[in-house]
């Protein structure tokens, strides 16, 4: 194998590689963002919060003194 096919051999692969990493840290800071607005925007008023599967989760407390979920949103 020669240098030259060596060489676009590794520059494809340096192009995948930080577009892999590129997309993952856009997935990363899409969630993060999703999570703060969940926890800060829609369920300000209640005294817990959980995002999980693109759909916040606000909840207050029920007549027994338990969590009940009092509010839900899909986060698309």
């Amino acid at each position: 194998m020669n240098w030259k096919t060596l060489s676009i051999i590794l520059m494809i692969l340096l192009v995948l590689e930080t577009s892999f990493i590129a997309w993952g840290y856009y997935l990363v800071t899409k969630e993060e963002s999703q999570i703060k607005e969940c926890y800060y925007d829609i369920c300000e008023d209640y005294p817990q919060a959980w995002f999980e599967n693109e759909i916040c989760y606000c909840y207050d407390y029920g007549l027994t003194g338990e969590y009940v979920v009092a509010k839900t949103k899909y986060m698309d």
